[in-house]
This record gives structure tokens, C-alpha cells and sequence, in this order.
């Protein structure tokens, strides 16, 4: 039986997808070898944190990393509001004359490309991002924004500057030592800093049905209950926490080192039955349709739900040929096991295929706005299918 890797207690198996390629290792040729690894998902009944059984070595998905935050438009405004965020402005209200010092720091961990530090870095505030990943990571140096090329620790922690705010969206997910990295956090806040944490919410996930957000990268899959919990165990404390679209459904945790009062953690109850049942009828549904169209499906966004999708329903390139993407870094590549390659967007248009497929179907709205009066067929993603 596994442990919890955040409170040590047993942990109860409740989904398996078999074994699965690493959703964002493209290929770049289609018969070029590839690794599969199992992907099984465990619930922990007394943290209330979902978590993977078996957790793949980072290095093999995080140094050479395929994906730029800059090159999505709702991440870098979401990012771009943050800086003006009640919440975060009142950190700096007393401070701002100590800049020109540098008594003032904005840090991330995960920090990608900088899409989120370089809008501080524009009022001349001090800021420092934290990433394995060299692409975005030298993408961020060229920017002018300070990076620290590793992963994040407690040992790291020791030897940066503390830090008044420090951001980690999407990033908790994906770390090998929970407890380790929040006392990382912890050490390096300053005693009246804040701490901005998203990570996407697994009630939105059991409730959608969204289940190719479940991929080696994602390790944990959090609940209010599970963040609360963790971050207590470190004398952080949830001070506020929003629900936000991003990602299907995430949150956004408001911490610091004092606790307040006012903040209340209701326990969530989390059906996983009803989330294998989905899977089945869901990804039948999907094969179905696009198999007995018999016109020309192409798919949108390779994201790592793409490659969750095609690869667990079977979907090779008989049935998708190609999948545009606007991403330099991922264009020309295959995703693994399917022989599906991405091209940019600009073909995809040209060719005007009958249908499309939004693999990332967390920015359909955005996407279809941004091609309604390019694109002439018909836009749907795995979860809602034409009628």
C-alpha cells in the first residue's frame, strides 16, 4: 500500500489509465522509440489529496521542456492582473521608496519564460524566477529577468534572497517532494510576505470529467482540504482562496506566515466512481465520431491533454493527420505513439479541414473567437462532440 506523500497516510488506488507515453516528450520523427510508464492515480481518505502512484524522474520531463507561457495569451493577462491585485499591492504599500535598495523582491518558482515576473520587472520592482527548464529559462534571461536554472528546494531556498511575494502557478503539481518544497517556500518568505500558489482543483475535475489532465507531469491533484492541510504542516496559512476558470477549474491560494481567523476549510467529498464511468463513455464517444465522419478531423493545441487523449483512445493519425499549434518549439514534431504531427496554425487554415478538435480545450472560448472569421468549418472538443 503507498503513503501519502504529504501526511504519510495509506493511500487507496482509484484510477487507472494503464501506461502511458509522456504527454509532452514529441517525437521527431513518428517511428522514433519512446518510453511508456504506468499512470495510476491513488486518493489519500485522510488529506484528501489525489496523487500518482509512480512518479517519473523530472529530468526526463522538465529540462527540455516543450512549452512557453508567453505563447498563451489568457496566461500572460491573467498573469498581467495578478500585479494589481488587492491582495498582492498592499505587500508593497509601505515599500515601494525601498526598490531603488532592492529591499524589495518579487519571486517565482516555475517562473517558465517570465511571462509573469516580466510585468513587475516594468515598474523597475526587483524580481528573480526559479525554473529547470533551459529553453524558457534562457527565453526569460533575454527578457532581463534574473533566473535560477534548477529546481526548487529547501536547500535552494537557503541560499536566495527572501522575497516579499513569491508566485508558483501550476508548478506544485509537479514536484517529487512536497513537504520539502513548501519548506522552501516557507524559508524564503519574508514574515509579512505573501505567497500566490494555483494549482488546478480536483473537484473541477472529478465534476467535468476532465480526466486528461491526468498525466505524469501532474504528480498531485489538490483539493482545498489537501492545500490547507500541507501548508499548516510548514506555518503557512490560507488566507483566501478564489476559483478560477484557468485550466478547467483551479485555485488560487492567498498565503502567509500568519493565520487568519476568518478563513474557514470546508471539507470536500469526491466521487471517483462516476469518473471511470465517464472515461469509458467518453473516450468511446470521441473514437466513434470521428472515426464514422469519414471527412477530414484535424486537432488544435498540442497540449499535454493531446497526447492523454490520443494516445488512451486509440486515436493515430488515420483518423487525425495533423494537430496546428502555434508553439515554434513543438511545430514539425509527432505526438508519441500516434504518428499525429503538429503543424502551425497558418496550414491548418489554409487546408480549412471540416472539423476540428480543440485538444486544448481549457481556451475554447478563446480559440474560437480568435479564428470565427478565419476558420469556415466546425470547432468541438473531446468533452462536447457535434451534434
Amino acid at each position: 500500500m503507498n503513503s501519502c506523500r504529504s501526511c504519510g497516510s495509506p493511500t487507496e488506488h482509484v484510477l487507472s489509465l494503464g501506461e502511458m507515453p509522456l504527454a509532452n516528450h514529441l517525437l521527431a520523427y513518428p517511428s522514433e522509440s519512446y518510453k511508456k510508464y504506468p499512470l495510476d492515480l491513488m486518493f489519500c481518505p485522510s488529506c484528501k489529496l489525489g496523487q500518482l502512484r509512480d512518479q517519473v524522474d523530472p529530468g526526463l520531463m522538465f529540462e527540455e521542456y516543450v512549452y512557453y507561457s508567453s505563447v498563451n495569451g489568457p496566461t500572460v493577462e491573467s498573469a498581467k492582473a495578478l500585479v494589481t491585485n488587492p491582495s498582492i499591492t498592499q505587500v508593497f504599500l509601505n515599500k515601494i521608496p525601498d526598490t531603488a535598495d532592492g529591499n524589495i523582491l518579487v519571486a517565482e518558482i516555475g517562473s517558465n519564460d517570465g511571462y509573469l515576473l516580466q510585468h513587475y520587472a516594468k515598474y523597475s520592482i526587483p524580481v528573480l524566477g526559479v525554473d529547470p527548464a533551459k529553453g524558457p529559462a534562457n527565453a526569460a534571461a533575454l527578457k532581463g529577468i534574473p533566473t535560477v536554472q534548477d529546481y526548487f528546494t529547501l536547500k535552494l531556498a537557503r541560499t536566495l534572497p527572501k522575497a516579499d511575494v513569491i508566485y508558483a502557478h501550476n508548478v506544485l503539481a509537479h514536484v517529487q517532494d512536497l513537504n520539502d518544497f513548501v519548506a522552501g517556500i516557507a524559508e524564503m518568505l519574508k514574515p509579512d510576505g505573501v505567497v500566490v500558489i494555483e494549482v488546478p482543483y480536483l473537484g473541477d475535475m472529478l465534476d467535468k470529467g476532465t480526466w486528461d489532465l491526468c498525466y505524469h507531469e501532474h504528480n498531485y491533484y489538490f483539493s482545498v482540504h489537501a492545500a490547507f492541510i500541507l501548508f499548516a504542516r510548514h506555518n503557512l496559512f490560507l488566507n483566501k482562496v478564489e476559483r478560477i476558470p484557468s485550466h478547467g477549474g483551479s485555485l488560487r491560494m492567498f498565503l502567509g506566515n500568519s493565520e487568519f481567523r476568518g478563513f474557514t476549510c470546508v471539507e470536500e467529498q469526491f466521487d471517483f466512481d462516476r469518473l471511470r464511468d465517464e472515461i469509458v463513455q467518453q473516450t468511446n464517444a470521441l473514437f466513434d465520431f470521428i472515426r464514422d465522419t469519414r471527412v477530414q478531423v484535424w486537432g488544435f493545441g498540442a497540449a499535454a491533454k493531446a497526447t492523454a487523449m490520443l494516445y488512451y483512445c486509440g486515436i493515430c493519425d488515420d483518423l487525425i493527420p495533423k494537430i496546428a499549434d502555434s508553439t515554434p518549439a513543438k511545430i514539425g514534431k509527432f505526438i508519441p505513439g500516434t504518428g499525429v504531427r503538429i503543424v502551425h496554425t497558418d496550414e491548418w487554415l489554409q487546408e480549412q479541414p471540416k472539423y476540428t478538435c480543440i485538444f486544448a480545450w481549457n481556451y475554447e472560448e478563446e480559440i474560437r473567437k480568435k479564428y470565427q472569421g478565419g476558420y469556415k468549418g466546425t470547432f468541438f472538443t473531446p468533452y462536447k462532440l457535434p451534434q
